[in-house]
């Protein structure tokens, strides 16, 4: 009998340990074919696997605010609906074009040192939305320079392939010229030790090592179900989650400036230091 209780104490325990609670707005659902589970895209870029048998898809409705339970495959414990929050409010910061030119510095020891002074003061549990928002925001206000953002997207095919937990990852990158070439270098201080070149950046996180194709995002959501593992779609340091790109493209309006109550929001998210002064 006390065997019988210590597993019975140690699986109850694990459970506990491996489960993860949070909340999120739910971006967009990918129905599974067959015998597959469904996927639910979360705006923070976590993807959800869901037993269609055990759970129904009418809590996940796009723009729907959730807390959800999952295991530590990803898989779907239990959901709740929340009610509609106001996270930030959204200030008249668009144009129709973008007038400013990305900063080119001139050297990779530029660049590796402004990556050394970036911000490491986050939570570990933080999101790549908010990490990439906050560096590129102080790295502006330090020195004025005018970064990129690339966000890397994972394909379905990928994702059911590799049981993969996310659809996306973003992070800022800079231009730096060397012997008159302009090169790409991402400014990944969460993932790694110095600037790196957009393939060997998407390698750490593609198993396959396959090429991420540059496009669009309209183009990444209309192949999301062919033979690529990944897109890199290239963005402005203003654009702070995949549906303001999307956005951008469907409207040809085109943030110009930073959105305070946007900054303020990965701030919260980030680190307790607050904003950057």
């Amino acid at each position: 009998m006390r065997i019988l209780l210590t597993s019975l104490t140690f699986a109850l325990f694990t459970s506990t340990v491996f489960a993860e609670r949070f909340t999120d707005t739910v971006h967009s659902v990918d129905s599974g074919q067959q015998d597959e589970e469904h996927l639910v895209y979360l705006d923070n870029g976590r993807v959800v696997f869901v037993d269609p048998e055990e759970f129904s898809l009418d809590d996940f409705q796009p723009g729907t605010n959730v807390e959800i339970e999952v295991d530590k495959k990803n898989r779907l414990e239990s959901v709740s609906t929340l009610p509609d929050e106001v996270l930030y409010s959204e200030e008249p910061v668009t144009s129709h074009r973008l007038t400013e030119e990305p900063t080119v510095l001139t050297s990779y020891s530029e660049a590796s040192s402004i990556f050394s002074g970036m911000n490491r003061s986050y939570y570990q549990d933080t999101e790549c939305t908010d990490r990439a928002h906050v560096w590129s925001y102080e790295e502006w206000r330090k020195y004025q320079l005018i970064s990129r953002k690339v966000f890397m997207f994972f394909t379905n095919t990928y994702i059911r392939r590799y049981n993969y937990g996310w659809w996306f990852h973003v992070s800022p990158y800079t231009l730096v010229e060397s012997e008159g070439v302009i090169k790409e270098y991402v400014m990944d201080r969460r993932y790694n030790s110095s600037p790196r070149s957009m393939k060997t950046w998407s390698d750490g996180f593609i198993q396959s090592k396959k090429e991420c194709p540059v496009s669009t995002y309209r183009y990444y959501r209309a192949n999301n179900y062919g033979p690529e593992h990944c897109f890199h779609v290239k963005s402005h340091m203003y654009n702070r989650l995949p549906l303001h790109v999307e956005n951008e493209e469907n409207t040809g309006r085109v943030r110009s400036k930073f959105n305070n109550s946007e900054v303020n929001y990965s701030y919260r998210a980030f680190s307790r230091r607050g904003p950057y002064r």
